[in-house]
């Protein structure tokens, strides 16, 4: 699926970014806050396994759990998991295999926007975001598991406690800048 882009846009974000952007001309330090506080949001979100609303991403289906524990030390000859195994899938992360889609999410800011997401290099990405068809022959089917925004329709919408963070640092700026702070 390579690199994919969703916009999220709020009425009321919008309207306090105008007028922030009235009463001050630099607002790229506050798009680099939002950036910064959304980006370890996400990072929350990877550490709890759920999604921007905290509902719990879908377990990992019995196969991927057996494909990924492999042979060797992690079973038995006669089948059964061996210490190691066990230890293996207790610690077993969703989306975090070896934590490429993790360490792949950045944000960019400039003074009109903010931007984050996965980069070109993390073809999966997608898929992870809205689920879909995956793996060789498009027979496998991958659940969604949103972890930049929530998932609405075609695109994404903000979850509400990141319309409220982005909300309160375009309110903070906007009283420093009319007390003329900024």
């Amino acid at each position: 699926m390579g690199n994919f882009k969703a916009t999220v846009e709020d009425r009321e974000i919008q309207r306090t970014f105008q007028s922030v952007l009235h009463f001050t001309g630099n607002t790229r330090p506050m798009m680099e806050e939002i950036g910064q506080k959304y980006e370890a949001r996400i990072l929350e979100n990877f550490a709890k396994e759920s999604d921007p609303e905290g509902n719990k991403w879908q377990k990992l289906s019995a196969a991927t759990l057996l494909i990924r524990l492999g042979k060797g030390k992690r079973t038995k000859k006669s089948g059964y998991l061996s210490k190691a195994g066990t230890r293996y899938l207790t610690a077993k992360m969703i989306l975090q295999e070896k934590k490429h889609l993790l360490q792949a999410i950045h944000y960019q800011a400039d003074a009109l926007s903010v931007t984050i997401g996965v980069g070109e290099h993390i073809p999966y990405a997608a898929v992870q975001q809205f689920g879909g068809p995956a793996g060789r022959g498009k027979k496998v089917h991958i659940p969604a598991r949103a972890y930049l925004a929530m998932n609405e329709g075609d695109g994404m919408r903000l979850a509400e406690r990141d319309q409220r963070m982005i909300i309160g640092v375009l309110y903070l700026r906007l009283s420093d800048a009319v007390d003329g702070r900024s």
